[in-house]
């Protein structure tokens, strides 16, 4: 875990979710797999202007986009629509969005998990996987993060990691507990101070 923590916390491109896993293989207790959330290879980071102008900004609702005018200081009084489809203000808006060193769905007021489809980013556990050396077949998963959202609790079941480490805290998808309960996946949760962490104003 406290690897799992250091795949999370060192360098990792996510702007919004330090999130890291380990893999290890029980039968010789030695590391096979790591991963942390971050784009798909050779894509564009989600504060790259080339991102946001053709991932982030044309998936975005009039109401969305409105938003994130707000949220930029733009004034709205005697806005009009069709700005928001003007090559000039969708360059100007995601050349200031690209600076804000911000997940573009925070800048909407998106928790995690929310509007997930605006962010390419693959989650850890995922990552992990699809660069595993050998079958997933029986290996133990080590996540720095609460219990894994549906989609990597699925792949994680089909996979055939046999447990799965991960901390207490607030469930991305509470119906992730449901998968992992009829899967052959066994889910291990551990409060971070039992693992030796301090807490610094009740975040690790």
């Amino acid at each position: 875990m406290k690897l799992a923590k250091v795949m999370a916390t060192d360098q990792n491109p996510c702007l919004s979710r330090n999130v890291g896993v380990v893999v290890v293989d029980p039968s010789s207790n030695g590391i096979v797999g790591a991963g942390y959330n971050g784009p798909p290879e050779n894509t564009p980071h989600c504060n790259d202007i080339e991102f946001l102008k053709n991932f982030f900004w044309p998936q975005l609702t009039t109401h969305e986009k409105h938003r994130i005018f707000i949220a930029l200081g733009f004034d709205m009084d005697g806005f009009k629509d069709d700005v928001l489809s003007s090559t000039n203000y969708t360059n100007k808006i995601c050349t200031l969005l690209s600076k804000c060193n911000q997940c573009p769905r925070n800048v909407l007021g998106y928790s995690s998990g929310k509007r997930a489809e605006l962010c390419s980013c693959q989650h850890a556990e995922r990552n992990a996987l699809n660069k595993l050396p050998i079958p997933a077949k029986g290996l133990v998963m080590f996540c720095w993060c609460g219990v894994p959202c549906i989609q990597c609790a699925g792949s994680i079941i089909n996979a055939g990691i046999q447990e799965v480490h991960c901390i207490k805290e607030n469930d991305y998808h509470v119906s992730s507990r449901w998968l992992f309960e009829y899967g052959n996946t066994t889910l291990i949760e551990h409060n971070v101070i039992d693992l030796g962490f301090e807490l610094n104003n009740g975040v690790v």
